[in-house]
């Protein structure tokens, strides 16, 4: 076999492999994972300043547990205007509960209200104009 038929044949396979790549990755589903994702990026850098916002804090929140009531204590030393609880129960969407209070730094949630398993808790308060989030999963027992 000469020269001119190796470079010929090498040509055509290297034309052949660019043309399957070609349509191989055209036939991909390359779409966003949703129709909205840059809202959603901007949502979430959002709930990320929040947190950030919340970890700035002097004294944090602490959530604690007794047999009848999830406690949840707020910073003190802050002027909380309104509080919104979030427990997201991951197995099951229609257990997932919302509480809102206001005028108060202690802040207590019958149990008896909860089922038993794993939730994810969401506060989102204000203080000084500034939007705060915190998260914590946690056990209701």
């Amino acid at each position: 076999m000469s020269w001119g038929k190796g470079i010929i044949i090498a040509m055509t396979g290297f034309i052949g492999f660019i043309l399957y790549l070609v349509f191989t990755l055209m036939s991909k589903n390359t779409d966003l994972e949703s129709v909205d994702y840059y809202k959603k990026e901007i949502e979430f850098q959002k709930e990320i300043t929040a947190s950030n916002n919340t970890n700035a804090l002097k004294e944090k929140v602490k959530v604690t547990q007794d047999e009848d009531f999830l406690v949840i204590q707020m910073p003190h030393d802050q002027d909380i205007d309104s509080i919104h609880v979030i427990l997201l129960k991951p197995n099951d969407k229609n257990l997932d509960e919302e509480f809102n209070f206001e005028g108060t730094k202690n802040l207590m949630i019958p149990k008896k209200d909860l089922s038993k398993g794993k939730y994810q808790l969401k506060l989102h308060f204000v203080i000084e104009n500034k939007k705060h989030l915190y998260k914590e999963d946690l056990t209701i027992e």
